[in-house]
């Protein structure tokens, strides 16, 4: 599959289907009734078909990996993903170190975009805003002339976000930053992976190490780097 898609996105979206799940009634009967051969879900579940993740799920359950009564593989690794990368020790050094989690040129043009529509909605160009503005102290008019220098604003740090940006960006992270985000995929995956097995995984664990790579794949678009087996006992150290 060709990731097309910033990994702050897929972060966003498996956001929005954790927050989705976890307002359903209907409760996950994975580990309840006879297990299936194919179908990559229980019979209240119509798994997902998104990322790289979403598919390495599905063939873990049709093989009988997950069987805790009552846990839904998907909402799990959802869950402990978007903690993992938003509110992890990893992603914190990582924002230290001058990562940004947001993405602010598109988040500042959004915002001008925004501002744009509600001055193009008043019909007054930006020099009749201006120039009203200064001949009358109505309420109204000093709220629209507000408007028009938060666009400006916007503007200028817009200008000193791109000018910042490098002329080819790769979506994979890499050095510190990107050993930080593999770093906190495993740990998350690893944590996963114990509350759907109630064991945290071996290093040798085939099934867990494929279930991570499709993590990170889905997330960064590369294999992780990081060993596992010291995610492993970091993890068990906090248990």
């Amino acid at each position: 599959m060709k990731q097309t898609a910033s990994a702050q996105q897929v972060i966003n979206r498996l956001a929005e289907r954790w927050a989705k799940a976890s307002k359903s009634s209907a409760p996950c009967r994975l580990g309840r009734e006879p297990r299936r051969c194919r179908g990559g879900g229980c019979s209240a579940c119509t798994p997902p078909h998104e990322f790289e993740i979403d598919r390495e799920i599905a063939q873990l359950i049709n093989r009988g990996a997950f069987r805790r009564p009552g846990k839904c593989p998907y909402r799990v690794v959802a869950s402990h993903l978007v903690v993992g990368l938003t509110l992890g020790p990893e992603p914190a050094r990582a924002r230290s170190a001058g990562l940004l989690r947001l993405d602010p040129v598109a988040e500042l043009k959004s915002a001008r975009k925004r501002i744009g529509s509600l001055l193009f909605a008043t019909g007054l160009s930006r020099d009749d805003i201006e120039a009203i503005s200064m001949s009358n102290e109505s309420d109204r008019r000093q709220a629209l002339y507000a408007v028009l220098a938060a666009e400006r604003a916007l503007e200028k740090a817009l200008a000193l976000f791109q000018s910042q940006v490098p002329a080819k960006t790769s979506r994979s992270p890499r050095g510190r930053t990107g050993a930080l985000h593999n770093q906190a995929v495993a740990r998350a995956m690893a944590l996963a992976w114990r509350q759907l097995t109630e064991r945290l995984p071996a290093k040798d664990n085939a099934k867990f190490q494929g279930l991570l790579l499709a993590a990170i794949v889905s997330i960064f678009g590369h294999p992780g780097e990081e060993p596992v087996d010291r995610i492993r006992q970091e993890a068990a150290s906090r248990s």
